[in-house]
């Protein structure tokens, strides 16, 4: 009898954990489920998955982050994102980062598992409802009701210093146009960052422009 695939799953919405459970069981094994960014690495070292399905949005550390640690540090795991953020700009990152593919919350169960599939022969699979139109352009797929954080999980402040980081400001400069220290600047670029789930000043550029801020 073939060893099923060990799948660690993150995920800090407990319903959704356990959906994908009941969902990928038996077929695969469930080694373990984990609800904290900064337990990810941890986690891996002990249950030794060979596929982590990985969330975007969690508390502790961004998914992206993850990612690429897990690139660095565990080569021979894969990583594949299961996020409600149906932009195409967090496909492009999460691959750029290390990530085998990107599959949405929404997906049907014959698209994940085929995603997991093609994840442990080494290949990339990101889902085709990406390509649909509109979301080139930053729009989003979400079901009613649900809602991943985005633009209005930020504050006004923190919405103005990522408009001003998109036109190419400096610390400096967007601390004296808002009138605050270059502490505070720093502070919230970086809460910025952890709220969408994104590493670089490069993918704080791109969303920036896909919502329209600049």
């Amino acid at each position: 009898m073939l060893a099923r695939p060990r799948l660690l799953l993150v995920d800090d919405h407990a319903l959704m954990a356990e959906g994908l459970r009941a969902m990928l069981e038996p077929e695969h094994e469930v080694v373990g489920v984990i609800s904290d960014g900064t337990e990810v690495l941890a986690g891996v070292e002990i249950h030794r998955p060979d596929i982590v399905l990985l969330d975007l949005s969690l508390p502790g550390r961004g998914g992206l982050e993850i990612a690429a640690e897990l690139r660095k540090r565990h080569p021979d795991v894969r990583v594949l994102i299961v996020t409600m953020h149906a932009d195409r700009i967090y496909a492009d990152e999460a691959i750029k980062q290390g990530a085998s593919g990107y599959v949405l919350k929404l997906a049907r169960a014959e698209e994940l598992r085929h995603a997991i599939a093609e994840a442990l022969k080494g290949h990339q699979y990101v889902t085709p409802l990406l390509s649909e139109p509109g979301l080139q352009h930053g729009e989003q797929l979400r079901p009613r009701g649900l809602q991943e954080p985005g633009l209005e999980a930020l504050t006004e402040r923190q919405r103005e210093v990522l408009r001003l980081i998109a036109t190419g400001a400096t610390t400096h400069a967007i601390a004296d146009a808002l009138g605050v220290s270059t502490r505070s600047v720093e502070f919230h670029r970086a809460r910025i960052k952890r709220v969408l789930g994104l590493r670089s000043t490069a993918a704080l550029v791109r969303y920036a422009a896909a919502e329209g801020l600049v």
